[in-house]
């Protein structure tokens, strides 16, 4: 009898058993992954201006479920790059996800138990503040280059959200994140009732008012777009009196003397790693030094010099800029807990004489077990946004004709220098913006003195543009009656219509639109890809498709091919 209550007693243990190891395991394993960190291929291609293929390779691991925990991580990795790469259009349906899930509220409240409990990294990413800050400049950026200047200015004011101030330290020195944490542990040690140190973070602090002076400069000028000069003028005022460094733009941007605006990404942005007990605490490290250069604009023959707008390494150190609902470290010393009782309670437990010593000694190397993995899992969430910039400027200019070229350069490196080709004026009262990534490599497109390659947002003429990229030319202007005449013109094409040259395309299999496209973006037919769609001038993307060279099409059909091998014949006759 005895025996078989031991065997019973055994079963239920061991089974009990079983789900603590399945629970012990599920902790080490998800503690045990390695941050979802883009692909490093990825990674070098941004780093070295191949905006194209960056954004291709992050568009092909997109993950289409709201639940997944990188969701937005890798939508704001998507939609940097591709306005990086000049196409506003193709990015508005990853800005408008990121946008409907980043002003959810408590986004992370709803998750089950085991994930909370083992893993703080199966949250879904929203980001540290500073990082959610300039998710929404980008989306205001990508309204703004739409013409969408009232969704621009919602998302920029939704980047002036307000902050967390802890106040100072005994050294009269602003708090960091390590003050706070020293804080509420302390207040958890205390043998009051209640989780003193929770209720420090949740409610320990003064909201106040936004120091992102960015979010202030692209409020003001979408509120200048919009005719609501008032607005703008305080706007452009908050945003000088957080950064006098900034005075001389924001008296630029009360005038009306530009038609045309910059924002220029500088730099890595900080790496964010983790450190302290069992890597439970988070901090950022810089990349690309803050250095204060101011940056320059070239338009005709004068320089115009503006200082940095929002440095992400300054933000990045800031508390006021970084997530409080940080519960690893305590998660760590709950693992250390466990680790200790449980072993302790297995060594003292003796044999496995009884059902009472066995279940004792079980339920020890059982907790002994989770302790291990919430140990493990207590690593911090170190998944950060590795597009981001170490610095912005905001540069206005005045463009004042068709096929126009701007020159902007940070502190006169010829890395930091890009020449901006092909630019036209908006409609005349109106403003246009333009989004610039520098290369941190400085590839040599960025100071191409001119075009290669003729396309749609141009009518200036190149060597070659006479005939089709596709079939030997330099042209990359889309298939139109107007297109034709050019080429027929030059002698080329005289047996062909619009329709046919069209036709030509389709077969090839090249897409003509962003809609031809389901929205997204696709690779230049020029980096070996199917799409025509031409960026915006004015955009890092822009000058790296049409002021460099790029190697001759490849004809994929007949069609193509005996099309050719016509205009070869017709030129030899």
């Amino acid at each position: 009898m005895t025996e078989d209550r031991m065997g019973g007693a055994g079963w239920r243990i061991g089974r009990a058993l079983r789900r603590v190891l399945m629970a012990a395991v599920l902790g080490a394993a998800l503690g045990g992954c390695a941050a979802d960190r883009v692909d490093p291929r990825i990674e070098r291609a941004a780093l070295a201006g191949e905006y194209g293929q960056a954004r291709a390779g992050l568009q092909g691991r997109l993950s289409n479920d709201r639940s997944d925990r990188s969701y937005i991580l890798d939508r704001l990795r998507l939609l940097i790059m591709t306005l990086a790469d000049g196409s506003p259009d193709a990015a508005e349906e990853v800005a408008n996800q990121i946008y409907d899930l980043l002003r959810i509220q408590g986004l992370n409240d709803d998750n089950t138990v085991s994930a909370a409990v083992f893993n703080e990294r199966v949250k879904i990413w929203k980001g540290e503040p500073f990082e959610q800050a300039m998710a929404y400049t980008y989306i205001a950026i990508q309204k703004a280059e739409r013409g969408e200047w009232d969704n621009a200015r919602a998302a920029a004011q939704s980047s002036l959200f307000l902050l967390k101030d802890f106040g100072e330290n005994e050294q009269g020195q602003k708090k960091t994140n390590e003050d706070v944490i020293r804080e509420a542990s302390r207040r958890d040690k205390q043998r009051n009732k209640g989780d003193k140190g929770n209720d420090y973070l949740d409610h320990g602090y003064t909201p106040v008012k936004t120091d992102f002076a960015l979010g202030y400069v692209l409020n003001g000028l979408a509120n200048k777009a919009l005719g609501r000069q008032e607005e703008a003028s305080d706007n452009f005022r908050e945003a000088a009196a957080i950064s006098p460094a900034i005075g001389p733009l924001a008296r630029s941007l009360l005038n009306d003397r530009y038609n045309t605006v910059f924002v220029v990404d500088v730099g890595i942005g900080p790496q964010k790693t983790a450190y302290g007990p069992d890597d439970a605490l988070v901090r950022f490290v810089p990349v690309s030094p803050s250095d204060g250069l101011a940056i320059r604009v070239l338009a005709g023959e004068r320089w115009v010099e503006y200082g940095v707008v929002t440095d992400l390494n300054q933000m990045a150190a800031s508390l006021q800029w970084n997530n409080l609902e940080d519960v690893r470290s305590a998660k760590s010393a709950v693992g250390n807990v466990l680790l200790v009782g449980g072993l302790a309670a297995a060594a003292t437990s003796g044999a496995w004489d009884s059902q009472s010593s066995g279940a004792v000694a079980l339920a020890g190397l059982g907790a002994a077990l989770v302790g291990v993995a919430l140990k493990a899992s207590a690593a911090a969430d170190t998944r950060y946004c590795e597009f981001l910039p170490q610095r912005v400027y905001v540069v206005p200019a005045m463009v004042a004709s068709a096929g126009s070229a701007i020159t902007l350069s940070v502190g006169g490196d010829p890395n930091w220098t890009i020449a901006l080709q092909g630019l036209s004026p908006p409609a005349r009262g109106e403003l246009q913006m333009r989004y610039v990534k520098l290369a941190p490599r400085g590839p040599s497109w960025q100071n191409a003195p001119g075009l290669v390659y003729a396309n749609d947002a141009t009518n200036a003429r190149v060597p070659g543009d006479g005939l089709p990229f596709i079939m030997g030319g330099t042209c990359c202007r889309s298939p139109t009656s107007d297109t034709l005449r050019r080429y027929q013109a030059s002698g080329n094409l005289r047996d062909m219509t619009a329709s046919d040259l069209e036709n030509l395309y389709r077969e090839e299999g090249i897409t003509l639109s962003v809609e031809d496209q389901r929205g997204m973006s696709a690779a230049h037919i020029l980096e070996g890809g199917t799409s025509l769609v031409t960026p915006l001038s004015g955009t890092a993307g822009y000058q790296r498709l049409f002021a460099q060279p790029h190697p001759p099409y490849v004809p994929k059909t007949d069609a193509l091919r005996q099309a050719i091998a016509r205009e070869v014949g017709r030129g030899q006759q």
